[in-house]
């Protein structure tokens, strides 16, 4: 059986990370504006930029954005939306999401990442490996949060937050949308 194609939109460290996992289950291309055509990075091929978005539509039907930039995400994704493109998301076969959690669409959650029972994770969010969303805590639209960073019981994290490495997000607690949590920092 073959598998369904992907596009890839960002052919970076992150946007390497999620091809990682995607390769697994989908038939991978890159699109990346600042790499050449037909060059492979990691053994994917890279087809285009954003600008070929609509081109590409007739040959992909799946896309996922793997861009660290919450606000550039969001545009890649809204852009995506009108062209008629679908948004899975990848998920590493080593995280754990209940099933009695959410999540939205085109979403990246990686290696030993968590979304406990009761939790809501947004759309476009990209959670880095040892990411952990607790009990009954929100994540909203195109955040990221860095690694082995904890969303504890009842916190809320807003769109486009951006929360770095090593962080706890106490419980109850809320981070505001678009708010900027330095590596390492607790929010009470």
């Amino acid at each position: 059986m073959s598998k369904k194609k992907l596009l890839l939109v960002g052919a970076g460290g992150f946007g390497r990370m999620v091809a990682e996992q995607a390769m697994l289950q989908y038939d991978c291309a890159f699109v990346d504006d600042g790499q050449d055509v037909d060059i492979e990075i990691c053994g994917i091929p890279v087809v285009g930029g954003i600008a070929d978005l609509p081109e590409l539509r007739k040959d992909y039907d799946l896309l996922v954005v793997g861009i660290g930039s919450n606000q550039f995400r969001a545009q890649v994704y809204e852009k995506a939306k009108t062209l008629g493109y679908g948004f899975p998301n990848i998920i590493a076969p080593s995280a754990y999401i209940s099933p009695y959690s959410k999540i939205g669409y085109g979403c990246v959650v990686l290696q030993n990442a968590c979304i406990q029972n009761g939790a809501s994770v947004g759309s476009g969010v990209l959670l880095n490996a040892g990411t952990e969303v607790h009990c009954d805590a929100a994540v909203g639209d195109y955040a990221l949060i860095y690694t082995n960073s904890v969303v504890r019981t009842g916190a809320t994290v807003g769109n486009f937050a951006r929360i770095g490495s090593n962080c706890t997000i106490c419980n109850h607690a809320t981070v505001l949308d678009g708010a900027d949590i330095p590596d390492c920092t607790a929010v009470h």
